[in-house]
């Protein structure tokens, strides 16, 4: 079975998080060793899980059965932690909803201080190991990234993100789609990450061409001809995937059921987030670049 990138560096997680954090705290805050293994075995309904299901590993299904038997003492907590393998989830993103779930229950403790060593160990963890999420400030949780340079047009998208309110809640949409795409695999969530990013790069189309025509196709025609793009080619890879999300049933538009060949793929949520994406920082520079 293949596993993340994320689930893999787990294994590193106990040297690098819990045992630093469990030792400078052991003092003022004993139990922290419990309350950290009690986020990943106490998950009442509506918690989202984050393990496998039963039957795949039974030293896990043992765990989950006993909790409460390693929520008695911290060493016993220490113990439950020690054996939790990064094939135990069943995700990347189970992992990064933990590392969230955490921080939240760490503010029962009121203690800045805590909560800060805990977010800078995490931080340190992914930058240690290259790994494809980036933090969010508020509400503090990891975001899985999206690939290489596109990522970092991204970034610079958020930054202008803060003097412009609509492209804020497009970026927002966006990106709560992504995140549920990420975390839960689905043909819903996989068009709803489509859909938004079209929407995201409509409402940045028709902004970058001076508000003036008022739909996507109508906007993408006046830079083709404003000689925006170095050829037609390069314009038509933008108006394609827009027919795509418009024809495809049910991620715009009731659409057409005679278009699907097959159901739609994690790789095709990627490439169509790319163009979308893609679309306003080209239109954005473009479109200002000879003005």
């Amino acid at each position: 079975m293949s596993i993340g990138r994320l689930q893999a560096a787990w294994s590193y997680s106990g040297a690098e998080i819990w045992r630093p954090l469990f030792d400078r705290y052991q003092g003022t805050h004993p139990d922290l060793p419990i309350e950290t293994v009690r986020a990943m075995l106490v998950r009442p309904r509506p918690m989202r899980q984050i393990f496998v299901e039963a039957g795949r590993f039974n030293p896990l299904d043992k765990m989950r059965k006993d909790a409460a038997t390693f929520l008695d003492l911290p060493n016993d907590a220490k113990t439950a932690l020690r054996k939790i393998k990064p094939e135990y989830f069943f995700a990347d993103q189970a992992v990064a909803l933990l590392f969230a779930e955490i921080d939240e229950a760490l503010h029962s403790y009121d203690s800045p201080d805590l909560t800060q060593y805990y977010r800078d160990r995490v931080e340190r963890f992914l930058l240690r190991h290259m790994l494809p999420y980036r933090i969010n400030r508020e509400p503090w949780k990891l975001m899985p990234l999206l690939h290489g340079e596109v990522e970092d047009l991204y970034r610079v998208l958020r930054a202008r993100a803060e003097a412009d309110e609509r492209l804020r809640e497009s970026l927002s949409a966006f990106e709560s789609a992504w995140e549920r795409h990420s975390a839960d695999w689905s043909q819903i969530n996989a068009k709803d990450v489509i859909r938004t990013a079209s929407l995201f790069a409509e409402s940045a189309l028709v902004s970058a061409s001076n508000g003036g025509p008022n739909d996507f196709n109508r906007a993408l025609d006046r830079l083709r001809l404003e000689n925006h793009f170095p050829s037609n080619d390069f314009a038509n890879i933008f108006a394609r995937a827009y027919v795509f999300a418009n024809n495809y049933p049910n991620i715009r538009h009731t659409g057409r059921a005679d278009c699907v060949r097959r159901d739609l793929r994690k790789e095709d949520t990627l490439l169509a987030a790319l163009v979308f994406v893609g679309l306003y920082g080209c239109f954005h520079d473009l479109a200002t670049a000879d003005r």
